[in-house]
């Protein structure tokens, strides 16, 4: 029968190559090398493992997207309508929600611009030279 390649195959079949190199690997199905040194499958193998290919002549999507789009219908309207509604209420009030949360925290902010800076340190310690003066720094804590 005839030898198709892996890619071919996938298309024939409508699987995606992946597929068929995962059976490969797998060994539910059996693939050889052809004179160019592309793996290639025969059409007999195909066929007992995954029967007929599909009769159309463009390839089958392997997982096609269902059309679960609910069609317009009168008596769901006053449903829509009334669900709408609510949520826009809901909107209003996270709207009025947060004009209330932005203006307390612009008022923080002034009240932490009007608090008194903190003090400036004593002393600073003066600037380490050497690992001499970190062992004296150290044995002065630990001595305190």
């Amino acid at each position: 029968m005839a030898e198709l390649t892996i890619g071919r195959m996938a298309t024939l079949y409508g699987l995606h190559r992946s597929t068929l190199y995962e059976a490969v690997d797998k060994g539910r199905v059996t693939a050889g090398f052809n004179g160019k040194g592309q793996r290639v499958i025969d059409l007999s193998e195909m066929l007992r493992v995954y029967g007929e290919p599909p009769s159309s002549h463009t390839p089958a999507l392997q997982n096609p997207t269902p059309n679960n789009s609910p069609s317009p219908d009168a008596s769901q309207a006053p449903d829509t309508y009334a669900l709408l509604a609510e949520l826009v209420e809901i909107n209003r009030q996270q709207a009025n929600r947060l004009e209330g949360l932005e203006s307390e925290v612009r008022q923080l902010r002034e009240e932490m611009r009007r608090l008194p800076a903190p003090p400036p340190p004593d002393k600073p310690a003066p600037p380490l030279r050497d690992f001499g003066d970190v062992l004296k720094r150290f044995e002065d804590r630990t001595r305190q």
